[in-house]
């Protein structure tokens, strides 16, 4: 070690002392922190994320709610039951689930040209 020290101070023009001095401070303030700060940092930047992803989660939520409500009022109440009525609706509602799993995996919403999906995505 003190051959160590030695190459530094000559290397760096600077005496002995002062560099043990610097190693000291530096060590002394590494021992302050402590790791109970950086095992907070950790904890929150997790809360964080997790945060974010339930928001994100939460709004798709509110779209997928949105829209069968809207169907339910629009379509479901004007056209009388039958099998053609079925298979359209399982087919609307394969693709909903598609897109939901797709958004749900992060992919972007596509554009829609309803007025009140751009207004509810605006929430967000």
């Amino acid at each position: 070690m003190s051959k160590r020290l030695e190459q530094l101070a000559t290397s760096s023009g600077r005496a002995r002392s002062e560099i043990l001095v610097e190693a000291l401070d530096a060590w002394f303030n590494r021992r302050a922190t402590g790791k109970g700060d950086e095992a907070i940092g950790i904890r929150l930047s997790r809360i964080e994320r997790n945060s974010d992803w339930l928001r994100r989660n939460q709004a798709l939520v509110w779209e997928i709610l949105a829209r069968l409500v809207k169907h339910q009022l629009i379509v479901g109440l004007m056209n009388p039951p039958g099998d053609d009525a079925v298979a359209r609706g399982a087919k609307l509602f394969a693709a909903l689930i598609d897109e939901m799993a797709d958004r749900f995996a992060g992919k972007d919403a596509p554009v829609s040209d309803d007025p009140v999906m751009r207004k509810l995505r605006s929430l967000q």
